[in-house]
C-alpha cells in the first residue's frame, strides 16, 4: 500500500487514530457536500441524476461559470444557486484540508506561514476586514474557488468565518453569472 508523506507525517505528529479521525471526516465532508446534498436536492426537486452530476462536473471545470450551463439544463435559477453552491463548499472544504495536512509536513510552508503572519500584522487592512476580503477574493478568475481557500489558510483567518464569506462571494458570484445569462445585466444599463 503507498502511504502519502503527509499521512505519515500527521499519524507521527497526532496518534494514529486522531490523524485518520481527521482525514475521514475530510472526506466524508466532501463527498456530503459534493455528492448527497446534490443528489438529496435534485430528489426533492425533481432534477434528474445526470442532470444533477452534468452540474457538478461543470462547477468543477467552468466554476461560477456553471451557472450558465444549469440554466440550460432548465434548471430554476435558485436550484442552480443551491446546486453550485454545496459543489463550491465540498470544493472549498477539500482544499483547506489539503493545505491543512500538507502544511503539518512541509517545513518550507511552515516559514512561509510564519513570514505571511508577521507581514499581515503589519498591514491594518488585513487585521481590519480579514475574512470579508475573501468575499471579492472568489470572483478573481483564476483564484477563484480553487485559490481562494487557499489564501483563507494561507492568512490564517478562522475556517468557519472563511468558510462563510468565500460562500457569500461564491453566491454573488454565480447571481451575477445567472443575471448576466438571463440578459437582466443588459436591462439594467
Amino acid at each position: 500500500m503507498i502511504r502519502i508523506a503527509a499521512i505519515e507525517e500527521c499519524e507521527r505528529r497526532i496518534s494514529p487514530g486522531a490523524c485518520r479521525m481527521r482525514i475521514a471526516r475530510s472526506i466524508g465532508s466532501v463527498v456530503f457536500f459534493l455528492m448527497v446534498v446534490p443528489l438529496l436536492l435534485g430528489l426533492a426537486f425533481g432534477v434528474p441524476p445526470a442532470e444533477v452530476f452534468t452540474l457538478i462536473v461543470s462547477a468543477f471545470l467552468l466554476q461560477a461559470a456553471a451557472a450558465v450551463v444549469g440554466l440550460s439544463l432548465g434548471q430554476h435559477p435558485a436550484v442552480v444557486l443551491v446546486f453550485l453552491t454545496s459543489v463550491a463548499v465540498a470544493v472549498m472544504i477539500g482544499v483547506l484540508e489539503v493545505c491543512d495536512l500538507f502544511a503539518e509536513r512541509s517545513r518550507l510552508i511552515q516559514r512561509l506561514l510564519r513570514k505571511v503572519d508577521a507581514k499581515t500584522g503589519q498591514i491594518d487592512y488585513l487585521e481590519r476586514y480579514g475574512a470579508l476580503m475573501l468575499i471579492p477574493v472568489i470572483w478573481i478568475p483564476g483564484i477563484a474557488l480553487y485559490g481562494a481557500p487557499v489564501v483563507a489558510w494561507l492568512f490564517q483567518y478562522p475556517r468557519s468565518t472563511s468558510l462563510l464569506c468565500m460562500t457569500a462571494g461564491w453566491a454573488i458570484a454565480v447571481i451575477a453569472v445567472m443575471a448576466a445569462a438571463m440578459g437582466l445585466v443588459s436591462l439594467a444599463f
